[in-house]
């Protein structure tokens, strides 16, 4: 969803209204929320992805929490670098839960 809501800022941020703007607000504070999600899924892992996934939702929520600035402010390139760290932090974290070997 990430990739989508960025797909739309990279190609439109001049003609989004403030409306739009808004929206993208709004998902950023559900992307923040989703970090209390991931926390009851790391708590399966073990205790080295666990300790890792500490650190990607920390960064989740940092980064959800600082991309809000630039969706006040219309800013479309700075909200795209934030994007991209969040989709990378839900990559990491999406790989921490693969536990299927290496060899197969």
């Amino acid at each position: 969803m990430v990739k989508t809501v960025s797909k739309r800022v990279a190609t439109g941020a001049a003609e989004m209204d403030t409306a739009e703007w808004n929206n993208v607000g709004q998902f950023l504070r559900k992307v923040y929320a989703v970090g209390e999600d991931m926390k009851s899924i790391a708590n399966g892992l073990d205790p080295e992805k666990k300790k890792k996934a500490a650190a990607l939702i920390d960064d989740l929520k940092k980064y959800s929490k600082a991309a809000d600035g630039p969706t006040g402010s219309k800013n479309g390139p700075e909200f795209l670098a934030y994007a991209k760290k969040i989709t990378g932090i839900f990559d990491d974290f999406l790989d921490l839960l693969n536990d299927v070997p290496d060899e197969l």
